[in-house]
């Protein structure tokens, strides 16, 4: 399972949105962290990402059956995607 947590007005969400072909990622689940979705907030803290969401979103974690991999940054975010996920 593939998540990517990002916030409404952030400029490196938003450009990961506008520049990473999103719906062609298998298994991707998208959660807004707008205050009112507490299944978002709940996927956070299950991952223990609270902390890290309020220093640097987006977020991308590949939970995989071998390993967990974190990902921040648009770039990185990016690059990871089309190597791992496309």
């Amino acid at each position: 399972m593939t998540l990517l947590f990002t916030k409404a007005g952030c400029g490196a969400c938003e450009w990961v949105k506008s520049h990473v072909d999103l719906q062609s990622v298998k298994n991707l689940e998208i959660y807004n962290l707008d205050g009112e979705s507490s299944e978002a907030l709940a996927m956070l803290a299950y991952y223990e990402l609270v902390s890290l969401s309020e220093k640097n979103l987006p977020i991308l974690l590949d939970d995989g059956e071998e390993s967990r991999r974190v990902v921040t940054g648009p770039d990185f975010i990016k690059k990871y995607l089309e190597d791992n996920c496309m």
